[in-house]
């Protein structure tokens, strides 16, 4: 396995759990953090969900359903990004730069607090953050 991550699990009901939660309760929250697990069930569900919907839309031929599903998961897509980023103590711009941000997003969170809040895992010694 890769340098620092011991174990990666995914849990589906765990993702859908997340997702369901950030679209509901941090619709467009940039305040805090977001562990690095937290962010991929997020972004599997979001991807999942997204290439169900264009497929459907897609056989349907009514396109506009897949652009309304992503214009709805625009703002707790940057919402979540914004604080991945922030995991990691750096601002909301580091996320805009190509690539950089795909690198931010898989890079483990600051152990314990940073300038943006506390440790979205607390004491948890699990890697995958």
């Amino acid at each position: 396995m890769g340098k620092g991550i011991t174990s990666m699990s995914y849990n589906f009901a765990n993702a859908v759990t997340i997702f369901k939660d950030t679209i509901t309760k941090q619709y467009w929250d940039v305040d805090g953090r977001t562990s690095r697990s937290d962010f991929w069930h997020y972004q599997s569900i979001a991807i999942l969900l997204g290439f169900v919907i264009g497929f459907v839309a897609g056989l349907i031929q009514l396109p506009i359903i897949s652009t309304l599903f992503s214009l709805a998961l625009l703002a707790p897509g940057i919402g979540l990004y914004i604080r991945r980023v922030h995991d990691q103590g750096k601002v909301w711009w580091h996320g805009i730069i190509p690539l950089y941000n795909i690198y931010l997003a898989c890079l483990p969170g600051d152990k314990g607090p940073n300038a943006f809040g506390d440790d979205p895992l607390g004491n948890v010694s699990d890697t995958f953050s």
